[in-house]
C-alpha cells in the first residue's frame, strides 16, 4: 500500500480505511489490504448492506444465483478491485 493520506476509519484490531494520495482506497482487514477506486467502494458498500440486511431478516438465497464471485473469472475481478496479501 502507498503511503496514505487520510484515515477514513479505523477498528482496533480488526482494520482501517484509508485515501492515498491518488485518489484510491485501500480497505485492509486483517493482513489483507483491497485497494478500490470510488465506484467499486460504493459497490462493496451496497453489497455488504445488501448482505447484512438479508442475515438480519434470515432471508438465505442470492437473488441473482449466477453472479457468484465463487464463480467469476480472475480477471473480471482484477478490473473491480486490486488484492494484496
Amino acid at each position: 500500500m502507498r503511503k496514505a493520506n487520510e484515515i477514513l476509519a479505523m477498528r482496533d484490531n480488526f482494520g482501517q480505511v484509508a485515501k492515498c494520495c491518488y485518489g484510491a482506497v485501500h480497505v485492509t482487514i486483517g493482513p489483507i489490504t483491497v485497494s478500490l477506486d470510488q465506484a467499486a467502494l460504493r459497490t462493496l458498500h451496497d453489497m455488504l448492506s445488501e448482505a447484512i440486511e438479508k442475515e438480519d431478516t434470515g432471508v438465505e438465497e442470492l437473488e441473482h444465483p449466477g453472479a457468484s464471485l465463487l464463480h467469476a473469472p480472475h480477471l473480471a475481478l482484477r478490473k473491480v478491485m486490486k488484492l494484496k496479501h
